[in-house]
């Protein structure tokens, strides 16, 4: 084919048709595909609709462009093309690549990240190693393939890798002649950084993206809803003024882009920022029930992030049964490991807290936003610690706070942690701290309960004991003792029976949960933390 392969492959559809035969019009199809679907998509997805069915199947590439598939991705059975050995070696290797984009996004669509990720790897290699005449020219399919590797990756959470395929699917759409290539290209850098952080890059190349040329048929729904994501992601972070109108912006719930898992981010942050745990549990509940989510990927990540941090926000501890299936994702990403980290502190689990953190700063693959993030964690641990903030660490989150992009990560630190920071600068610089946190609604963390170790020993023994006099044989102690290390440690967890109590004293780790399951009361050492200073925050 020349510089008329779109007249051309026009002109042979419409020959193809006036014959009235299905089965030399799927021919022409998918011989065609490429230049029909970059220059005449509304034609060519007329003459996929009128092929009947049977004449569909043995055609996955058109199969996939059927209006009817995507829809049914959810379904009980989603359309995942395969294709013999013997009709691979059968097939052209124009159409070999385009087959393996068509399994690419189809196992993508039906929430099969894995599959999807094997096949981007499969067209990766055939890029490198067969040499296909088509994927050289200026108006040839090669930015697409990287555009879609590089969607998959994203997908995954492997946003380092994404970018560096959608870097050259860039470079390659400046030379193609499809018009919107360099936007969809764009639209997709914008939302990775956004979900890095680098909010600066997102927002250049959403800004690049919008003065392209409108976005054609093919492309406009799914990537309107790129730009849409990134959109919502900035605005969030920075707590803007028209948020709500960013979020308004978003695909629904039940969207089968590739972006609902970002924009579910951007959703369940800005109810979180806000204080509205339950705004936040009833979004990730409509995103579960609308898509299967495989672990491992991005949208496994945000479901399991946003739940811990809205229980978290909630009061429960680690042991409720919806925060346990949160906490026990195989293999979590980064958001859901920063969310532990952020539990593990308000339990006053701190070894915990500082184990994760500790992983946290030694992954080298963390975006700009995420490394902030753990720098945050980091000084709440040490204020948990030692009721104060160092000047160093008071300096580090004057220059965070003094990024506008980072304001949505103050949203979940405690007050009092925040004044001390604050304490800590000089009288110019705590008012540029002031400043950069206007407006915000900060945390009102309670403060850590200071029982002794006597009151924390009758507590682990309500565990195990049904009567105070049971507690007092089992400890050796009179009743009246029990009875009065009990009145005080209920004051100071402000209950009043021996339910709430436990319940309390589980969720701030006063007890260790595993006292709960072993049916005995340990008497020989306090709980972790029991001592602990007013500022430790739960």
């Amino acid at each position: 084919m020349n510089s008329n392969d779109a007249p051309l492959a026009k002109e042979r559809l419409e020959q193809a048709q006036r014959k009235g035969d299905p089965e030399q019009i799927a021919r022409t199809l998918a011989s065609n595909l490429w230049p029909l679907y970059s220059s005449h998509y509304e034609l060519m997805t007329r003459a996929i609709v009128a092929l009947p069915s049977s004449v569909l199947e043995r055609y996955p590439t058109l199969r996939l462009i059927h209006p009817m598939t995507r829809v049914l991705a959810r379904t009980t059975r989603p359309f995942k093309p395969l294709v013999l050995p013997d009709e691979a070696k059968s097939m052209e290797p124009d159409e070999l690549d385009l087959l393996t984009v068509a399994q690419i996004i189809a196992f993508r669509t039906s929430g099969d990240i894995e599959s999807s990720l094997l096949y981007a790897k499969r067209l990766e290699e055939r890029i490198i190693r067969v040499r296909v005449e088509m994927r050289e020219r200026t108006d040839g399919p090669l930015w697409y393939f990287h555009l879609e590797i590089g969607s998959t990756l994203l997908a995954a959470g492997q946003t380092s890798q994404a970018l560096l395929d959608f870097s050259t699917a860039r470079q390659l759409a400046g030379y193609a002649l499809q018009e919107d290539g360099a936007r969809m290209v764009l639209s997709r850098i914008a939302l990775t950084h956004a979900i890095r952080g680098s909010y600066d890059y997102a927002s250049a190349a959403l800004a690049e993206a919008l003065a392209e040329p409108a976005l054609s048929p093919a492309h406009v729904a799914s990537f309107q809803a790129t730009e849409a994501a990134a959109a919502a992601l900035i605005a969030v972070d920075s707590m803007a003024d028209d948020l709500d109108e960013a979020l308004q912006r978003l695909e629904p719930y039940d969207s089968f882009e590739l972006t609902w898992p970002f924009a579910l981010l951007a959703r369940t942050r800005a109810s979180l920022a806000r204080h509205h745990p339950e705004d936040a549990l009833e979004m990730v509940r409509l995103a579960q029930d609308a898509h299967r989510v495989q672990d491992g990927t991005f949208g496994s990540d945000v479901i399991s992030s946003a739940t811990i941090e809205a229980l978290t926000s909630m009061g429960h501890g680690m042991a409720t049964p919806r925060m346990a299936r949160a906490l026990a994702t195989p293999a979590p990403g980064v958001l859901t490991r920063l969310a532990m980290a952020r539990l593990a502190l308000h339990d006053g689990n701190l070894r915990s807290a500082d184990a994760g953190i500790r992983d946290l700063l030694g992954d080298d693959l963390l975006g700009p936003a995420h490394r902030a993030e753990t720098t945050l964690l980091a000084a709440w641990l040490d204020f948990a610690r030692t009721d104060d903030v160092d000047d160093l660490a008071a300096r580090q989150l004057l220059r965070i706070a003094g990024n506008r992009h980072a304001r949505r990560l103050f949203t979940s630190m405690p007050r009092q942690f925040v004044d001390r920071v604050q304490a800590r600068l000089s009288a110019a610089d705590a008012q540029r701290f002031v400043t950069a946190l206007a407006g915000l609604p900060l945390a009102d963390a309670q403060s850590r309960p200071r029982l002794t170790r006597s009151e924390v020993r009758v507590l682990k023994a309500l565990t195990s004991n049904a009567t105070t006099a049971m507690i007092a044989s089992a400890l050796h102690i009179s009743p009246n003792t029990v009875k009065s290390q009990l009145q005080s440690a209920y004051r100071k967890l402000n209950v009043s029976t021996r339910e709430e109590a436990l319940r309390t004293a589980f969720r701030l780790r006063l007890i260790d949960p595993s006292v709960r399951t072993t049916g005995r009361a340990s008497t020989t050492s306090p709980a972790p933390f029991s001592g602990s200073s007013p500022a430790q925050m739960r």
